[in-house]
């Protein structure tokens, strides 16, 4: 009989695990989860250790906010601050498109929860429900090697035994 606790999490994961780099303009984030068909993803720094997660609800809650500024933009002043006696809207950076100007970085969530991968499903889905998340990622000594989402929990369930 299938149940939650009988079966291991690695059992139904997603082995490819695409990630974003933390320096990715919000533009190429939209473009990737677009481009793949995907709501989320790990952040990766430049020696691809994992950042944190973003989501299409981090987009969504960016896309909210009223009011935006290039000083939300810290990488902006790094790039920009050498040019003296140009302002930020000679550069274009105020107003047009608020997606090129910020990076995923500033929109991500800075920490993962992630299951070993022989956890189980039910120990996945406790996790998923106490953390309000919609997938997980799944680990082995540390290295992500797959991800499982609500979906395929549910998938897995509904599918008659064999």
């Amino acid at each position: 009989m299938k149940t939650l606790e009988t079966t291991c999490v690695a059992d139904i994961m997603s082995a490819q695990v695409l990630t974003v780099s933390e320096h990715w303009s919000l533009k190429m984030l939209i473009d990737f989860f677009n481009k793949h068909q995907i709501s989320g993803a790990p952040v990766t720094g430049n020696g691809g250790e994992l950042k944190g997660v973003v989501s299409l609800t981090d987009l969504l809650r960016f896309d909210g906010q009223s009011d935006h500024s290039i000083d939300e933009n810290p990488m902006t002043h790094y790039y920009y601050g050498g040019l003296e006696g140009v302002t930020a809207e000679q550069l274009g950076l105020v107003g047009g498109d608020l997606h090129a100007q910020h990076l995923t970085c500033e929109i991500m969530t800075p920490h993962l929860i992630t299951v070993d991968a022989g956890a189980s499903l039910q120990e996945t889905a406790n996790l998923m429900c106490n953390h309000r998340i919609h997938r997980i990622f799944v680990t082995r000594d540390d290295i992500p090697v797959g991800v499982v989402s609500t979906l395929d929990i549910l998938t897995h369930l509904a599918q008659p035994e064999g």
